[in-house]
Parts: structure tokens; sequence; C-alpha cells
């Protein structure tokens, strides 16, 4: 009987008895399959290996960049130049005077689909990512004979043969095994190996973590022997089912890019609306007022300047122009952003989902106590460098004489042993090669003078019997430099304690009696509840072959754990203060999650704990309900934590999901920002991620949190400075139309202040350094907007002070023909100058500029100086002038504009006195 065309995959393999699975799948657990039939099922069902998924190419990528709505405006408004230019009534004779607008607009927009390619360039890469991990090559058995085949070679069926260091080819079921472990942490989150074993009794709804008598892909074999059969290939194994999440999620866009995209549809509107009313006007005009009607071209260019007017044609430019001056900022933090809006992103986290395992911890186990009868000794130094020392109670460094127990418990960590370490020079770190228990028994044997090496010098070994789940023990027999044969033993407390006659205290022995047997569990207790992981160590001296571990001798225990990243703490904490809840979602056991979380500042009264078992009892709506009450998420699968994301986005939070294995991959994907692990993560998650923490160091979160509030703060305060500023330019461009002698703002002209004048500015307070208080504030809510009505009040409000000092220009002039061409130069200058000084106000919203800190932003000064600078060009240069439409100025007449542009300064100062008092009002009340 052969397996159905996908595997196993609505059966609980994990559980069945293994000579039914071997039935249904037509295997032998001795002879493996035929190669006739191997090769036919690798025919009919395909190889052992990952889909590929279509990806966009380049020119399509590229045309996105045009896709925005101020972009697309601006596309129009070029068309509409083209138009009027081809007509051959344009102003201007010259060529380039005819074509100038169009030129101008069409260059900005081409200039801001460059950068944004450019920046966003690397397509996503996960499912290729999950590929590399699958092993080039897997030993089978078939026929009886054990080959070597390549891994999308293995088939359904298949009998693996496994041993340590091998990378699992497939999804399969336990069918024999000899002290059997894998690594399975990119899978579960799990810092300890598995145990693996053919006849554990697993229920059919265990978790990921729990199926004792699987082995899966991507997983690597630490320790011991087995052979498994293979129950599912390609995209059917647990490795390929999270590649089908990555790939069904799609693409998820940022808050940043939401609240762009709706605001580029208001101004769109508000464009076209006061576009379509201008030109209305045009033709109504004179059937109502009376006068000569004016030639089509001209009022259509009426339009298109006023449409130019309101667009803040430098936005999508200065805005990703900001983005990636804040992406140089974060690298040197650490934090590498591969989309441009996850910058900002990350600031308006209310949420962070962070994987447990290698990234709230070293994902090293380390030592961390070592109690013998009647002392206990704290362990310093974290992961697998030997460096360190073994303190005593009083927290003294022991000297080269250690107490007798602790030196003959330090040779057994060291002899009870078949891990190696071993130092990377070009990584600078050190790693363990086998079992990650084993390794930290390696290093705390070095701490105290008992290197493997040394040790093992010392001694020879006569027999070995291995560690197994069953046995739960693991005993060296070896004959030391007096000649006499010495066994060691490590294993669980409670099966070594049954077997021990007798407790090492210092240089004595005495009986274990009941008393001292409680004591020595109660510890064991004591330190599970710490969430360190407990192992137990004897010995005995000329020991009976026969009964080698029998009346041992009690040495101590070792509490071993995988520690919480430095820095980490103090970083949940300030994201506590800022008003965002760091959750824990990992794969691990739920004692040692909880432990962690209190040991980090994570947990906080009222919390509450959830298996992944029990995450399936509750409905989206039970879990929406408890969802602000769940701190930390035990044993979850990946499914599970694509789960809780979105419960998460559901109420209404921005969420920001770290992780660093391939379990996390979509859940980073599904979320507002992924953030993966550069270092210890695997390539999956730092593809399906937005931001890569280069050091895993999760305190560098911190740091982007900051950055991120920093930026959308200041894309705030250029959004409203170009506004505003282009507010003045919309009021003076209308209020001109009104009468039909003035010669209004050519389209080139508005484009000139927009991009050029306005531009630098714009883009110095992009980069206004952060303010102090910005990480005490709690996140911006997820349906406010990019401006909030008081910014539309104050856009206005300054939008009329700059329009009608414009118009005081022309009011103020002789109402002939030249004259008014001059007026309308000065109130070019006039509306490019006075932006100038009103930057100097949008730093804040509504404290004085003279409150600011530093008082003088240095780029900002600079970019006013620069701007300023260029606009004398335009004006003073006698070769730009017609182009530019301008005449030289006379110094009253400079006296009279700089005059009426520095009023923007104390009408903007005017208008923050009242808004703190009202905001003063709000407090008192509220208090």
């Amino acid at each position: 009987m052969s397996p159905s065309p996908s595997g196993l995959d609505d059966t609980a393999v994990h559980a069945e008895p293994v000579d039914a699975l071997l039935d249904r799948l037509g295997a032998s657990s001795s002879q493996g399959l035929s190669a006739a039939e191997a090769a036919r099922r690798l025919l009919s069902r395909g190889p052992n290996r990952l889909p590929e998924q279509p990806r966009d190419p380049a020119w399509r990528r590229l045309l996105a960049q045009f896709g925005d709505p101020l972009v697309l405006t601006l596309l129009g408004a070029a068309a509409i130049a083209v138009v009027v230019a081809l007509s051959g009534e344009a102003e201007g004779g010259s060529m380039l005077s005819r074509f100038a607008d169009a030129i101008a607009i069409l260059l900005i927009v081409i200039l801001n689909a460059v950068i944004g390619y450019y920046q966003e360039a690397r397509a996503e890469a996960a499912l290729d990512a999950l590929r590399k991990l699958a092993s080039p090559s897997a030993r089978v058995r078939r026929g009886g004979e054990v080959l070597e085949v390549p891994a999308e070679k293995v088939v359904v069926g298949d009998l693996l043969e496994l041993e340590a260091g091998d990378a699992v080819a497939a999804d399969a079921r336990v069918v024999h095994s000899l002290d059997l472990a894998t690594e399975e942490s990119s899978l579960t989150g799990e810092s300890v190996p598995t145990g693996k074993s053919a006849a554990a009794h697993v229920a059919a709804n265990a978790s990921l973590g729990d199926r004792e008598t699987m082995v899966f892909t991507g997983s690597m074999i630490v320790r011991g022997k087995g052979r498994a059969v293979v129950t599912h290939t390609g995209a059917h194994t647990e490795l390929g089912r999270i590649g089908q999440l990555i790939a069904s999620i799609g693409d998820q866009k940022t808050p940043l890019e939401e609240r762009l995209e709706a605001f580029g549809k208001v101004i769109l509107w508000v464009c076209l609306g006061l576009s379509a009313v201008l030109l209305l006007w045009g033709f109504s005009r004179p059937m109502i007022m009376g006068g000569e009607a004016r030639l089509w071209h001209v009022l259509l260019l009426e339009a298109v300047a006023l449409a130019v007017a309101a667009i803040p044609e430098g936005l999508p430019a200065i805005t990703t122009i900001t983005l990636a001056l804040g992406m140089q900022r974060m690298a040197k933090r650490g934090a590498i952003v591969r989309r441009l809006p996850a910058v900002e992103t990350l600031g308006a986290a209310s949420v962070i989902c962070s994987d447990k395992t290698g990234t709230l911890t070293q994902n090293q186990m380390t030592v961390q106590e070592v109690v013998t009868y009647g002392r206990r000794f704290r362990v310093t130094g974290g992961g697998y460098e030997p460096e360190g020392d073994i303190l005593d109670e009083h927290g003294e460094v022991l000297g080269d004489e250690l107490p007798e127990t602790l030196d003959n418990l330090l040779d057994a960590a060291a002899l009870c042993n078949n891990a190696e370490l071993k130092y990377d020079e070009e990584a600078d770190q050190w790693s363990v090669l086998g079992d990650p228990t084993e390794g930290a028994l390696l290093v705390l044997a070095a701490k105290g003078g008992h290197g493997y090496e040394s040790v093992r010098a010392s001694v020879s070994f006569l027999a070995e019997l291995p560690f197994d789940s069953d046995r739960k023990r693991m005993t060296i027999i070896a004959r030391d430099a007096r000649g006499r044969e010495v066994a060691y033993v490590k294993g669980t407390t409670t099966i070594l304690l049954d077997r021990c006659v007798n407790v090492k205290q210092g240089e004595h022995t005495i009986a274990l009696s009941d008393d001292i047997r409680a004591e020595i569990l109660a510890q064991a207790d004591a330190m599970s509840e710490r969430a360190l992981r407990v192992l137990a160590f004897c010995r005995r001296e000329q020991p009976d072959r026969e009964q080698v571990e029998h009346e041992l001798t009690f040495l101590g225990l070792v509490g071993m754990i995988d520690p919480p990243r430095e820095g980490v703490a103090e970083a949940v904490s300030i994201c506590s203060a800022a008003g965002i809840r760091p959750v824990m979602i990992t794969g691990d056991h739920p004692l040692t999650a909880v432990a962690i979380a209190k040991q980090i500042n994570m947990w906080e009264p009222g919390d509450e704990v959830i298996r992944g078992t029990e995450l399936v009892e509750l409905n989206d709506e039970q879990l929406d309900e408890r969802i602000t009450r769940l701190r930390v998420f035990a044993r979850t699968t990946p499914a599970q934590k694509l789960r809780i994301v979105r419960a998460y986005k559901r109420a209404g939070h921005v969420v920001a999901m770290t992780g660093d294995g391939v379990n996390d991959a979509p859940a980073l994907r599904e979320s507002n920002i992924g953030v993966a692990m550069g270092k210890m993560g695997t390539d999956v998650a730092r593809q399906a991620s937005d931001l890569v923490l280069a050091d895993d160091n999760f305190a560098t979160i911190v740091d982007a949190v900051r950055e991120g509030r920093a930026i959308y703060r200041n894309i705030q305060k250029f959004i409203f400075f170009l506004l505003s500023a282009n507010a003045g330019l919309v009021v003076a461009v209308f209020a001109v139309s009104f009468f039909g002698s003035w010669p209004p703002l050519t389209p080139l002209m508005v484009l000139w202040i927009n991009l050029v004048t306005n531009g630098l500015p714009a883009l110095a307070l992009g980069v206004d350094p952060p303010s102090a208080q910005l990480m005490s504030e709690p996140p911006r809510p997820t349906n406010e907007g990019l401006m909030v009505s008081r910014d539309y009040l104050g856009i206005a409000y300054v939008g009329a002070v700059m329009g009608i000092a414009a118009v005081v220009l022309y009011l103020t002039s002789p109402q002939n023909p030249d004259a008014l061409l001059r007026a309308r130069a000065l109130a070019f200058t006039l509306l490019a100058v006075s932006p100038l000084i009103h930057s100097l106000s949008c730093r804040s919203p509504f404290a004085s500029f003279l409150s600011a800190r530093p008082l003088l932003s240095i780029p900002l000064l600079v970019a006013i100086a620069a701007s300023a600078t260029v606009h004398l060009v335009a004006v003073l240069v006698p070769g730009l002038q017609p182009v530019f439409n301008t005449y030289p100025v006379s110094l009253a007449e400079w006296t009279m504009v700089l005059g009426l542009a520095a009023l923007v300064l104390p009408a903007m100062e005017l208008s923050k006195v009242l808004i703190r008092k009202r905001l003063k009002i709000k407090r008192v009340k509220a208090s």
C-alpha cells in the first residue's frame, strides 16, 4: 500500500504505531524501498524540494514607483504643460522656456522613482533561503543497502540512516534510535536538543516541539544514531508549510505607506477641485463680471499653476531621502533596514512580539549554579566562551585549590561528555560541536581549571554507557592517574538519587539519609522553578562492571539556562515606559518562558501564559478577548505565531515581530514590521523581515524605536512646512485670478519655489534632532492621520498670511502692465523667502522657536542660506531673468518684500501662544 501523493499530511504520524505506519507506507524497517519503487514514487510525486515562487521583474518594480497619487497628479500636470507648449502659445519663445514647466515636473518625478527603486530593489528571497536549509545529500537504505543520494531524490517511505552531524533531509518517523537527539531551535524555538525515540508515547495533538518520535527537515542530529521512515517531502514538510505560509501572506503595507497613500489621495482631490474651480471661474468670469474672454491655453496654464502650487512636489522625494538618511543612521546602530518605510514603522509600534530563543536569550546554554551538599557556588560568564569564574557563597572567586567535592564534580562534567568546543577566528566567537548542554558543562569545567583536554590526558577511558531517553543518564568508566577505576555518572536528579547510597561533603563521604535526599530534591526543585535545567553528578570508585550505576556517591547539582542577552531587561523597561507592550512568543516550555520573562522585566501582575495546545481550543473571538492579558505564548507553532500577530492587528495595534528562526518567518512577514537577528538568525528570517539587527541585540530595538519616532515626527514637520508654504502659493494664485489684469505666477515659478527654495529646508527638518521626551510618549493612535485638525488650521492660517502678503505687492503696485509684471516678480521672491523664515517655526507644532533645543539647527540654517542664495541667482543673474520673468530689485523693494515675508514668524508665534493656552486648559480639565 502506497501513500497518497501528498504524503500523510492529514494523519498524526507521530502518534501512530510504527508497524501500522510502515504498512501504510509500503516500507520495510530493515530493507527500505526497492530502487524501482523509489524511482516510481519520485516520478509520481516530484523531487524533495520547495516550489519556487514567481518574482516581479525589475521593470514592474520600477513602474510601481510611479503609482503614488501625488506622482500621478504631477504626471497629469506635466502632460497638460506639454500640450500647452506644443500649441505654440505658451509664454516665452525659446524651446527651453516653452517646455520648462513640463521638464521641471518630469525631473522631480523621475528623481523620486530612481531613489525609491534603488533603495528597495532587493527582492524578497525567503523561499530561496528555505531551499538552502535542505541538506544536499542523505543516506538512505534501499533494498537492504545504505546509499548516499541527493536530498531532492528522497521519497516518502525511504529509510533515513541518521547519526551525529547529519542534516535531516525530510520529515520522518523514528523507527530505531540510540541516544538520538536533534537541534530544532530554528523550527520550534527550543534552545535545548530534543531527544528522539521510536518508543515514545506522543499525543495526537502534541505540538511540534513535543513530537519525540519525529525528525524534521532543516534540523540537525547532535548526538546518537537512528533510523527513520520518511513521511513527508518537499512542500509537505513542516519547513515547506512555513514556506507556503510566507508565500500566502504577500507584502504588507506599513502604516506610513498607508498614511501617505491616504494623504496623497486627499491632496489629489483637493488639487483637482481647486484647478477645476479656477478653470470654471476663468471661463465664466466674463459673463459674470464683464470684460474680454481669455484664451483657453492661458486659463489652462493658470489651472496647472494652481495644481502645481497645491501639490507638495518635493514630498515624495524628501520623504524617500529622509527615510534613506534614517536608514543610514540606524545601520550605524546595528539595525539594517531592508524596506524604506520600515525605518519609521517601528516608531509606531505598540506591541513587540518577540521570540525567546536567540532573541531575548543568547541561544547558548550556560551553567549558572553548582550545588554540592552544604555549599552553593555561582558561575560567571556567558555563552560558550570558556572565560569566567566560580564564586563561593560570599561572592569570592575560588582559588586554584577547589573543594574536593567540586573538584570531583568538574571532572565528571568534563569526562561524561561527547561535545567539543571550537573557536571561530573569523567570527571571533566560541561554538559547540555536539549537544549544547554538554558544551555548557565543558565550559563550566574549563572555568574551574578542568579543561577537557587536561582532564582527559590524566585518565584512560575504559567504557561508556551512553545517554538515552529511557535511561536518562550517562556513565563513563576511566582509570585515573593513581590506577583506580572510577565511574562518573550524570543524569536526572530523581533517577540518580535512587541509585546513591552516599553523598560527598567536602573531603568526607557520608551516608545518604532520607533527610539529605529530601534536601537535595528540594534544591533541585528550587533551581527548576528558576527555569534552570538541572543535572545531577555522581561517582563510584572501583565499580563492579555489572553494577556500575548502583551504590553511587552523590557529588552535586548543576543548573544551566539559556540566559537573557545583556541589556535586554533595560530595553524591555524602556519599551514599557514608551507605551509599547513587549510579549514573548516561543516554542519553549511555559515554566522556562515565564521565568525568563520575569528576569527581563517582561512579566507584570495580571499577566497570563498560554500553551499552543490551549490556543488551538480558542476561536478568534475568545483569543481577541484575552489578547491584552496574555504576555507569554509557549509551545507555539509557526501557524499559531501568525495567528497571534493577526489578533494583535485586529485589536488595532501596530505589531513588530522579532525572531531568528525558520519558525518565525511567517509571523515576521505578516507583522507591520518584521525584525530579524542578523548574526545568529537564519536566512529565512532575515529575508522575510523588514529590519535586521546586525548585532542580534534586542536593546538595538530601543534605538530603532527612538529613531523611528523621530523620523515620523520630522516627516510631520516637513509636511506641515511644505503644505503651509504651498497654501501661500494657492492663496496667491487664486486671489490673483480674480483680477483679470494681474499676471499670475507661472508654473515654473511655482515649481522653483516648491522644489528649489522649499526643498532644502524641508530636507533639513527631516533630520532635525529628536526631542528628549520622545521615548516617554505613548505610541501614536493607529487611526491618526499624518496631519490632525490643528495642523490643517495652521496650514490655512500660514497660507493666508503668505498669500495676502503677496497680494499686497500687487495692490500697492501701479496698475499698468509693466508695473504688474514687476509686482509678480516681487511676489515670486516673497513667496520664496517667506517659507525660509517660516521653517524656523516648524520645528515644533506648539513650542516657541526660541525654546527649541538645540536653539539653532545647523542643517536648517545651512539649508535656509543655500536656498536664499539659489533664489538670488534666479533674480540677479541677467541671463536667468528672462527664464523666470524676474527683474533687478531696488533697495526699497527688497525692504518691502523682506518685511512682508517676515510677518509669518510673529504670526506663528501668536498662534502657538493660543495653542499652548488651549492645551493647558485641556490638561487642567483632565486632572
